[in-house]
């Protein structure tokens, strides 16, 4: 088999298949595909409205050999080693807590937590908009918890029936011990009296994940309303694994509760399988 820059010979391949296989940003990935259409080496084609870019025919003799494979430059190597120090030290960072540690750009910080998550050594969890990347599941787990039970401390000690992220934001700011722990994943500064749209989508991902869904949704605010959280479910994004995260109803997962559910999911499947069988 022979890859030029990640693109296997006599295939295609889109802009976000070649961001996955070689753990880079979009952008990068794009920049890449387009160095080699200009080199000569791949087609640009329009499968619908898909674009798609295709080796083309007769470039065996520019292209690696078939033992080369892309890897890490040793800077890029020594600086995944420096950011897993980080990670493994803090338990979880964004990528802007890279960017600012190291002096890097975007871009950089991303492709460098991407690689370690491509080895295995770390995990990445979506809040929001926002990418917490994690020494391990534990880790990751552990800390939605903390953040889930701050919120929820906050509502009931606010007396408040209904809540919306801006509404938390603004009790997270007015306590010491919320504000230590929020500060490290998002800015808690306001900007002409708004806080950040990451802010804003991080709080409200913990909302929707401890309250369900909410019961006035706009796209500019979200009204839950305050009862006993869920539990946690979240979706730990590795390579090796996959997550399905599925909402039940309320009264579905009181009555599961405490029972094998894998059991009864099976059972399901296999009820449904049973109906289709000759």
């Amino acid at each position: 088999m022979i890859v030029i820059d990640g693109v296997e010979l006599g295939k295609c391949v889109t802009v976000r298949e070649l961001m996955q296989r070689l753990g880079i940003s979009k952008a990068t990935a794009r920049k890449r595909l387009r160095r080699l259409e200009r080199r000569g080496l791949v087609e640009r084609r329009h499968v619908g409205r898909v674009v798609v870019y295709c080796t083309k025919e007769g470039v065996e003799a520019r292209s690696p050999p078939p033992s080369w494979s892309p890897g890490p430059t040793p800077k890029t190597r020594r600086r995944m080693e420096e950011a897993l120090e980080v990670v493994v030290r803090e338990g979880c960072v964004t990528t802007s807590a890279l960017i600012r540690k190291f002096g890097v750009s975007h871009t950089q910080a991303f492709h460098t937590l991407r690689l370690l998550q491509a080895e295995g050594r770390i995990v990445e969890v979506a809040v929001g908009t926002t990418a917490l990347w994690c020494r391990d599941r534990a880790t990751a787990e552990e800390l939605i918890r903390r953040l889930r039970d701050v919120v929820h401390r906050l509502a009931v000690s606010n007396s408040f029936r209904y809540a919306t992220p801006a509404k938390i934001l603004r009790a997270v700011r007015g306590d010491r011990d919320a504000y230590a722990l929020f500060s490290r994943f998002i800015s808690l500064s306001r900007v002409y009296g708004s806080f950040s749209p990451a802010a804003l989508a991080f709080v409200n991902s913990l909302l929707r994940m401890m309250y369900g869904e909410p019961v006035l949704h706009t796209p500019r605010r979200a009204v839950y309303v305050i009862s006993q959280p869920r539990e946690l479910e979240i979706a730990v994004r590795d390579l090796d694994k996959k997550t399905v995260t599925v909402d039940i109803p309320a009264d579905l997962a009181a009555a599961l509760r405490g029972a094998d559910v894998n059991q009864v999911v099976l059972q399901a499947i296999e009820q449904l399988l049973a109906r289709y069988r000759p």
